[in-house]
């Protein structure tokens, strides 16, 4: 059953998975046709003009029908072009989506390319030096036009490149003439070129349309995190207020209202950093502004309130995009009713529920404090992976796995100092923050990382009884000493990652410090990786 109930939920990741990449495709597709649609008028009168102006030109050694007759062409071409275009534009933001739109525009680029293709081949004079370049110079600029205008979709760029130039260099290769030759050799390279441009073109505009579409994503995905946020403010079982950085309330939902037996004017406003204010409260706002946490517990008395209400609160210091501290947040509760929730939450948020330790969001808290604090912070950030883990995980079972992480939880805990603090990240990636006395020298820091980081090596590398028999997994370790001083908290955090990636990729039981040219390598083998 339990197996069972893992291979519903791991298919039903994977069909939620396919079906956002398959929404991400289409919304990649539709911006790509929307970009070769938009202003498609300008691009296709300047190659009308164009196609003008070389007839003008040939109109001295080309018969008159086929020049007029190549003209029509071009121009019922773009108007039917232009048709499609205008087709394209009328229709709501849905339909514009579907696929057949961007065929019917790949038709018609690749008909104008065959069209004007024909021209290269119908208008070469070989007797006729000054129109052969007024020819190969206009169909150049008409290809190179082509490139700027039609990259978004690499394909549709060739296909209107190609019947354009190919029979050029044709007809001068044909002619055979040394003068010949060299041209059609200078457009082959002219070829190449717009070709490797189209693909350059091609990938950044992918790369900005996909930034674009992730941005619009992520401000969805925050307006609804927004709307989520005002209703679990209203309708929460909890009292939350808002504060500014100068402990001044701004804000308060009806349910903090409701514990404190209050009016919401006797609220806002209120200086909970005054000196008339409880000073447990002044404490936790205070904290909360300085180090980004606070707390309260107690029977909270407001001033010229009957009675007190025994309560606790949790103040955390709220800061915008740029990282500015704002102001903050205050979660209080009815300490008699609702202190085993608040604890089961808290636990919750901030610690793994499988070993008991801090989870990401508490042990990145906890880097982002000790990093803006004032005083600096050293030390070393090591990051660990078990080998092997996906063997136990198949051989002995899930319940074996999560035994497995539980005694590695176990044996990391006593590996801390007073200071020092371990989580669990995700998976078997744990990581542990080890700070030492700022006053010691780097040579000094460093022994002292790497005797740690042997310790927690010996510690996790004994045998572990697991489904009553022993078992041997060793740890992948990669460290990195820290100065908050000189780096961020992120840097940091990467540099441990590449120093552990290095320790995995040379084989089990590894111990490994970054260094920087670590991030040379690990770059070059994720874009071997990525490379299809």
């Amino acid at each position: 059953m339990p197996n069972a109930l893992f291979t519903a939920t791991a298919s039903g990741l994977r069909s939620d998975f396919r079906r956002d990449h398959h929404v991400t495709l289409k919304r990649l597709r539709s911006e790509k046709v929307c970009l070769l649609y938009d202003k498609f008028w300008q691009p296709v009168l300047t190659s009308v003009i164009a196609a003008i102006l070389l007839v003008a030109a040939m109109w001295p050694v080309v018969s008159a029908e086929i020049l007029l007759g190549w003209l029509g062409a071009v121009a019922l071409v773009s108007a039917l072009r232009l048709g499609i275009a205008y087709r394209y534009h009328q229709l709501p933001v849905m339909q514009q989506q579907c696929k057949r739109w961007l065929w019917r525009f790949s038709a018609g680029a690749i008909a104008a390319g065959c069209v004007w293709g024909a021209g290269s081949w119908l208008l070469f004079t070989p007797q006729h030096s000054s129109q052969v370049a007024a020819l190969a110079i206009v169909m150049a600029g008409i290809a190179a036009g082509g490139v700027i205008t039609l990259s978004a979709v690499w394909w549709v760029a060739l296909g209107f490149v190609l019947p354009i130039m190919l029979p050029l260099l044709v007809q001068f290769f044909l002619l055979g003439t040394p003068l010949a030759l060299l041209i059609g050799t200078m457009l082959v390279l002219f070829l190449g070129l717009i070709v490797v441009a189209s693909q350059r073109f091609s990938r950044i505009i992918h790369d900005n349309i996909a930034l674009r579409v992730s941005m619009a994503a992520r401000e969805a995905m925050l307006l609804e995190s927004e709307n989520r946020y005002r209703s679990i403010f209203n309708h929460s079982p909890l009292g939350v207020l808002h504060f500014d950085c100068d402990g001044r309330v701004t804000d308060c939902n009806d349910k903090l209202l409701t514990i404190l037996g209050v009016e919401r004017g006797q609220m806002m406003g209120y200086c909970m950093l005054s000196s008339s204010a409880d000073e447990g409260v002044t404490k936790g706002v205070h904290d909360a502004l300085s180090q980004g946490t606070g707390y309260y517990e107690g029977t909270y008395v407001l001033p010229n309130a009957e009675q007190g209400t025994p309560l606790r609160a949790f103040f955390n210091a709220v800061h915008s995009a740029g990282d500015e501290k704002v102001g903050g947040v205050a979660i209080i509760e009815d300490f008699t009713e609702r202190k085993r929730y608040e604890a089961i939450i808290y636990r919750q948020a901030y610690y793994d529920a499988l070993t008991d330790m801090p989870n990401r969001r508490l042990f990145i808290e906890r880097l982002e404090s000790l990093w803006h604090s004032p005083t600096p912070c050293r030390g070393m950030l090591m990051f660990l992976d078990l080998d092997r883990f996906k063997l136990i995980n198949d051989t002995l079972g899930h319940a074996a796995g999560d035994d497995l992480l539980v005694q590695v939880a176990r044996r990391l805990d006593d590996c801390l100092g007073g200071e020092d603090i371990a989580a669990r990240l995700s998976g078997d990636e744990f990581v542990l923050l080890v700070r030492f006395d700022n006053a010691l020298d780097n040579t000094v820091i460093e022994a002292h990382s790497m005797a740690y980081a042997e310790r927690v090596q010996l510690a996790l590398s004994a045998p572990y009884r697991l489904e009553s028999r022993w078992v041997d997994v060793t740890p992948s370790i990669g460290y990195t000493c820290i100065n908050s001083a000189k780096c961020d908290h992120e840097e940091a955090l990467k540099q441990a990652d590449i120093a552990m990636y290095r320790a995995k990729s040379a084989g089990r039981d590894r111990m490994c410090r970054y260094q920087p040219e670590m991030r040379d390598d690990f770059q070059r083998d994720a874009e071997r990786d990525t490379t299809p």
